[in-house]
C-alpha cells in the first residue's frame, strides 16, 4: 500500500490520554527509541538526522503529542504524522511550509495521486523492491517542469543491500506531467506493509528485473 501526503498538511489523530513518561535528555536516537517504547508509535527518518543531536527531557505525565514536541524542543526536528501512529522527522524548515492551512485543489489532488502511481509502478516493476513487505516514506521534491529533482528514503527495510536498491529505484521515478498552479513540493509517501496476499503490484505489469546498484 503506498499512502500520500503533502508535507504542509499533517493527518488528525485521536487525543490520547496522558500517561508517565521518564525519558531524560539523551541522543535522539536512543530516546525516540523509548517514546516509541512508551507509546507505540513508530518514527520513520534519515539515521543521518539523529547524528549529533540531543533529545530534551521529558519526564512526566503528558499526552503522547505534549511529549514528543518536548523530546523535540531544540533539535530542530519536526514530526509530520502520516498514519495514527507512524511519524517521519524532518528539519523544520522542510515540515513548516507557509502554505500549510491551504486546501489542495482538484488539480493538486489528481497529481499527488499521479505521483504515487509513478511511485508504484517503480516500485513494482522491479523484483528487487516490489512493496509488500517493508516499511518506509520517501519525501519528493518536483520541479515546476515535472521532474524529480531530489529523494530521499525515510526509515529502513531493516536491510541494507535492499536500502540501497530502493534508493536506486526512487531516483528512477519519473511524473509525466507538470505539477498543477499552487502546487507545493516537497511531497511525502508512506510504503507500508501488505496484510493479504493481494498486493498493490497485482495490476502493474511483470517485473522488469534487478536493480543494480549505482546511477
Amino acid at each position: 500500500m503506498v499512502a500520500v501526503s503533502d508535507l504542509v498538511m499533517a493527518q488528525t489523530r485521536p487525543t490520547i490520554a496522558p500517561i508517565e513518561f521518564n525519558i531524560p535528555s539523551q541522543s535522539l536516537n536512543t530516546a525516540l527509541g523509548r517514546y516509541g517504547d512508551a507509546t507505540g508509535r513508530e518514527a520513520l527518518f534519515d539515521a543521518s538526522l539523529a547524528v549529533g543531536r540531543v533529545s530534551g527531557d521529558v519526564r512526566g505525565t503528558f499526552s503522547p503529542d505534549q511529549a514528543l514536541s518536548k523530546l523535540l524542543s531544540g533539535t530542530g526536528l519536526a514530526a509530520e504524522f502520516v498514519e495514527e501512529t507512524t511519524f517521519v522527522l524532518l528539519p523544520v524548515s522542510t515540515a513548516n511550509q507557509p502554505t500549510s492551512q491551504q486546501v489542495r485543489s482538484p488539480e493538486q489532488r489528481r497529481y499527488y495521486g499521479l505521483i504515487q502511481a509513478s511511485l508504484l509502478n517503480t516500485l513494482c516493476r522491479s523484483r528487487n523492491v516490489r512493496p509488500g513487505r517493508y516499511r518506509f516514506a520517501a519525501v519528493f521534491w518536483i520541479a515546476p517542469d515535472g521532474a524529480v529533482q531530489k529523494t530521499q528514503r525515510l526509515g529502513s527495510t531493516g536491510a541494507f543491500d535492499s536500502d540501497q536498491k530502493i534508493d536506486v529505484a526512487l531516483r528512477s521515478v519519473r511524473v509525466s506531467e507538470s505539477p498543477p498552479a499552487g502546487f507545493v513540493s516537497p511531497v511525502l509517501m508512506l510504503i507500508v506493509p501488505q496484510e493479504s496476499q493481494m498486493t498493490a503490484c497485482d495490476n502493474i505489469d511483470p517485473p522488469l528485473g534487478p536493480v543494480g546498484i549505482g546511477r
